[in-house]
């Protein structure tokens, strides 16, 4: 509840506190997908079900920090001027659980219908994950050096730009390599989608960096 005694600034601490919840809970859904590879290169099929289950999981625990954060916002009304800003950034975090999820189902089917994947291509795809975990990382430093101003987090969006820029690099590698594969199409169609929104994570992190920039200079 807002109080009226409470100063935009501590208005604005309180959202942040609810915005370093949401990106830490995206953070574990990433974690969970990378592991989810991971087993389903080792072929255990019991510990791919878990992962997913996880994904699924911390997805709904992160709709519920953005609703949270929702419902704060709208209690603050106009005495928070950066609230759309914090909405926005709020919108590009949730995005990044839905792709996780997404990824999470598709390799779910690779593994609920059997379907050969070539050795080795389970393995860069991996390394591509963990491209883009390390890209979410430095996203969460950026979020949480909202509380010590413009110079920290024009610092921490920077190395989110170097990440993606690596992530990019990745994905062109992964791409080609799944188009060449004479894999089923089916596979390649997975394949592909999963390389696509793990690349569509890392341009989200640079964008929520944008935002966050933007909630630096305006708060």
């Amino acid at each position: 509840m807002t109080f009226p005694q409470e100063t935009s600034e501590q208005l604005r601490r309180r959202i942040l506190e609810i915005c370093q919840d949401h990106i830490r809970k995206v953070l574990d859904t990433l974690r969970e997908v990378c592991l989810l590879i991971s087993a389903y290169q080792t072929g255990d099929e019991n510990q791919v079900y878990q992962h997913h289950n996880n994904v699924v999981k911390f997805n709904e625990e992160s709709a519920a920090k953005k609703k949270a954060l929702m419902m704060e916002v709208a209690e603050v009304g106009a005495v928070l001027l950066s609230r759309d800003d914090f909405i926005r950034l709020s919108s590009e975090v949730s995005t990044i659980s839905d792709y996780c999820t997404g990824i999470s189902y598709r390799i779910m089917e690779l593994t609920k219908r059997r379907l050969p994947v070539k050795m080795g291509m389970m393995k860069e795809l991996g390394n591509l994950a963990e491209a883009v975990l390390d890209c979410v990382i430095r996203l969460r430093e950026t979020i949480l050096a909202l509380v010590y101003g413009g110079p920290k987090v024009f610092e921490a969006a920077e190395n989110v730009e170097s990440a993606e820029k690596i992530v990019d690099n990745i994905y062109r590698k992964v791409d080609l390599t799944i188009l060449s594969s004479k894999m089923k199409v089916s596979v390649i169609l997975l394949l592909r989608e999963v390389a696509e929104f793990l690349e569509g994570i890392a341009d989200v992190c640079e964008n929520a960096s944008d935002i966050a920039r933007i909630l630096a200079i305006t708060t």
